[in-house]
């Protein structure tokens, strides 16, 4: 059981991982002219964050004294996955898919009540502003839902179809909630203790009534056409590269642009330069996605055979299949 589930993440998640890692801190400094924006002396110095997976906890406790780089700075969520997936497999493993689903709820409650006192009532100065923004226990809400959805699908039918007449009215509290904090707080901000504490709330129940009705609504349905769409499951394939080596590629070209000492505004606005910046990052990132699936990523997941999941029982319901489509793993 355990064998299985972690060599299937490792195969995922490891190898493009470590191998950036790798490349970014053995490879680049002997590359000048892509030494500056990796900022790899400071990688170097806070690197034992980053291979053990603990980037968010470094970050987050000032007493670790560790400057994590802005470039790459994204490594602090896929942190909090891989430290979820530390305890995650055992609860499946110990307790009833009900049981579970009540812990999911608790994991909620409880991640919403430590952001909370995050933002209200600590004031020790070895909390970093950003801690209930980073650590597994402010943020395993998120990760909790979609659990708890899992576990509904595997309910059979009706119980998914029951999340299904909830999510739409779900969705447009959380968008009023989404709107209130919008406009009493000039925005939708990071760090802002309205938007880390209910605003995290409200997006992780967005997201999650929006997947129940992906999943639930009629095929040729224009809510399932829409996120069937060819454009998004082509993202949605390079995804993770592209998580992995956007931000460097941001930071080399936002650099290269700024030593060209060219005007960044259009007849005085910065808008069209953003939008071109923005074109470039997404084709050279996709551009390098493409090819890490194609020539690296791809070919180590076909070792995942050697570690299939077993079948369902029999007494499985069949209309599973009817309204949870095979998506394949992340």
């Amino acid at each position: 059981y355990f064998r299985i589930f972690y060599a299937r993440r490792i195969l995922r998640i490891f190898p493009l991982y470590y191998g950036f890692l790798i490349f970014v801190l053995f490879v680049l400094p002997y590359l000048r002219p892509f030494d500056g924006p990796a900022t790899i002396g400071q990688l170097r110095d806070n690197q034992v964050w980053y291979w053990t997976y603990m980037v968010n906890v470094a970050s987050a406790f000032k007493g670790f004294h560790a400057e994590i780089p802005a470039a790459h700075g994204q490594f602090w969520s896929l942190a909090v996955e891989e430290q979820f997936y530390l305890f995650w497999p055992l609860a499946v493993l110990l307790l009833a898919r009900r049981n579970l689903m009540v812990l999911c709820a608790a994991l909620i409650v409880v991640a919403f009540g430590i952001r909370v006192a995050l933002a209200e009532y600590v004031t020790t100065s070895e909390i970093g502003y950003n801690a209930s923004h980073v650590l597994l226990p402010t943020r395993m809400d998120t990760l909790a839902i979609g659990a708890f959805l899992a576990l509904a699908a595997r309910g059979g039918a009706g119980e998914l179809r029951r999340c299904a007449r909830a999510a739409p009215y779900v969705a447009v509290c959380a968008l009023a909630t989404l709107a209130v904090i919008f406009l009493t707080e000039d925005g939708l901000t990071i760090f802002n203790p309205r938007v880390d504490t209910v605003g995290f709330s409200a997006f992780a129940a967005l997201y999650a009534s929006v997947l129940v009705l992906a999943v639930t609504s009629p095929p040729g349905g224009a809510f399932r056409g829409i996120f069937a769409h060819p454009l998004l499951m082509f993202f949605g394939r390079y995804a993770y590269a592209l998580y992995v080596f956007h931000l460097l590629v941001d930071f080399e070209l936002a650099v290269r642009i700024d030593n060209l000492h060219a005007p960044l505004t259009v007849l005085g606005s910065q808008i069209p330069m953003n939008i071109a910046f923005s074109l470039v990052c997404t084709v050279i990132s996709v551009g390098l996605a493409w090819l890490s699936w194609h020539l690296f990523e791809k070919q180590v997941l076909k070792l995942k055979r050697f570690f299939p999941y077993t079948p369902r029982p029999a007494a499985q319901p069949a209309r599973d299949a009817e309204i949870v489509p095979r998506f394949a793993a992340p």
